[in-house]
């Protein structure tokens, strides 16, 4: 009973004593101005709309050196290759209607696909195509939307446009280039990243974009990207997983022992730092190739290290070349690039 009561009286205390603590910490600050709705709306709508743009811009950088790469490393792609005209499309359907209004003030956008992006110097940049032309037909087909268009694009060894700008109709033929038949996609991520997809994808991460200080940089990782998929390590690693998993059933069916995955995750991680090697080295080739100097390119990889020093933990070198031997390597290769030149 005692006990009980002596719990009443604490409870009493606090109940009585707390507001009084919490109102001694407080802000003491009496003038702040307080901010209407419309002014936080319009703010954040301010906000949205860099982010946007800004996005469109990393955009324009990754394809600029992208559509460089791939063309540059035709030799290496073999029978894996498609028609680059060296454009871009979107339409008002790909975006959330408050986004297409912000994206107006930049852009063209409507139920039709228009251009976003030309790559200058490309087939369809000295064909005429500029940025906000509303595509009509290819090809005497009319189109609806951006896929249609993509589809007919990866497909056609020539283009006839029929497009719309600023109220005149123009038609236009594009020869294309021959280039490696892989995409990049730049996504919303703050890690600083880049890595190679199945069946023919290379993502990038917003973060990387920031990271990286010029075309040369961005090269030199996009190439070595670039180089996994060509020298098909992604389905050699996938391959190496498959058989791993199977020697996981096989431990589990006969002696009952569940391993885990164990076997499975070994398989990813066998050969891979001879994986990295051949990429750095191929890719550093392909950068040469799509005309960006490679005289520093060891660089990117050291700003890596000394930035993100947790990358070179154990788990890191299990699977790459260790930092100052990734560098010696990249550096070798510059030379013999430099030599055969």
């Amino acid at each position: 009973m005692r006990r009980r009561t002596y719990k009443i009286k604490i409870i009493s205390f606090l109940l009585i004593f707390l507001p009084t603590f919490i109102s001694s910490c407080a802000p003491t600050l009496k003038e702040i101005p307080e901010v209407p709705k419309e002014a936080i709306e319009a703010e954040r709508l301010k906000q949205r709309k860099l982010a946007l743009f800004t996005y469109f811009e990393r955009k324009e950088k990754l394809n600029n050196v992208w559509y460089n790469l791939i063309t540059g490393a035709r030799p290496f792609c073999k029978k894996n290759v498609r028609p680059v005209y060296g454009f871009e499309v979107h339409d008002k359907t790909m975006y959330k209607e408050k986004d297409a209004k912000l994206l107006n003030e930049r852009f063209v956008l409507n139920q039709k696909p228009t251009v976003w992006y030309v790559k200058q110097d490309f087939p369809a940049y000295k064909s005429g195509l500029r940025v906000n032309d509303k595509i009509l037909k290819i090809n005497d087909k009319e189109v609806k939307n951006s896929r249609e268009i993509l589809e007919i694009v990866r497909k056609s060894k020539s283009l006839e446009l029929l497009v719309e700008r600023n109220g005149e109709l123009i038609n236009m033929e594009v020869q294309p280039i021959e280039g490696c038949d892989y995409e990049a996609y730049l996504i919303f991520h703050e890690s600083v990243n880049a890595w190679a997809s199945p069946p023919n994808r290379v993502f990038v991460t917003t973060g990387l974009m920031r990271f990286i200080q010029n075309e040369e940089e961005l090269a030199l990782v996009l190439g070595h990207e670039l180089s996994h998929h060509i020298l098909g390590h992604i389905s050699k690693k996938m391959g190496n997983m498959i058989i791993g998993s199977v020697i996981d059933i096989l431990i589990a069916v006969t002696t009952g022992v569940n391993t885990q995955g164990t076997f499975q995750q070994l398989g990813g991680i066998i050969y891979s730092k001879e994986f990295e090697k051949e990429a750095d080295y191929l890719g550093t080739y392909i950068a040469a190739r799509g005309g960006y100097d490679i005289s520093d390119a060891a660089e990117i990889w050291r700003r890596m290290a000394v930035e993100f020093p947790s990358a070179i933990s154990k788990t890191f070198l299990a699977t790459h070349p260790s930092t100052p031997e990734r560098f010696l390597i990249i550096e070798k290769t510059v030379q013999e690039i430099e030599e055969k030149n």
